[in-house]
């Protein structure tokens, strides 16, 4: 069963459209996003996910411009589309889209963190709209379970609180962006 939600960057300028389905394989997601602020750029996603949770498989297509695909065992072992491994990467298990909220859900899934428990993750970060890659450290905290989480980059440059519902899909990104649909 599918399932569609939209959100609006706190600008209002930007939207994104999610479809996510939960399958047997694990957890596809589908994205298209027209961005706000001072970039401006339109992109699609693709995420797909091992049963576990870590993600497996993430394309994106930024229109007119680059093109990425990466391919990952959930080990934190990841390769590019031509099969390279990409030592640099190692160690992520998750994502994370400089442009949307929707990457949030997958730690905040996987992880199922119990009120005041928190957790510090690698992701691979890919920035929009030049989709440079990096790994981030992240920490995510629990203040209520199953519906609000406290995130920080583990290096303090940023943090933000992070409303969700049930599913573990992001409502409201405090200062970033509020769901819509």
């Amino acid at each position: 069963m599918a399932e569609a939600v939209r959100w609006q960057s706190w600008d209002g300028m930007g939207v994104e459209h999610l479809v996510l389905a939960d399958r047997a394989g694990g957890l596809v997601a589908e994205g298209a996003l027209l961005s706000g602020g001072d970039a401006h750029f339109a992109a699609s996603y693709e995420v797909t996910c091992h049963p576990d949770g870590t993600v497996s498989r993430a394309h994106v297509s930024v229109t007119g411009g680059p093109k990425l695909t990466l391919q990952s065992d959930g080990d934190g072992k990841w390769r590019n589309s031509d099969g390279k491994k990409l030592t640099a990467l190692a160690g992520a298990l998750d994502v994370d889209f400089s442009a949307s909220p929707f990457t949030n859900t997958l730690p905040i899934r996987r992880l199922g963190l119990a009120a005041g428990e928190a957790a510090e993750i690698t992701t691979l970060y890919v920035r929009f709209p030049d989709l440079d890659l990096s790994l981030d450290r992240q920490r995510y905290t629990c203040v209520e379970a199953g519906r609000r989480y406290r995130y920080q980059s583990v290096d303090g440059s940023f943090e933000a609180m992070i409303d969700v519902d049930q599913q573990g899909l992001v409502t409201l990104y405090e200062g970033l962006f509020r769901r819509i649909l």
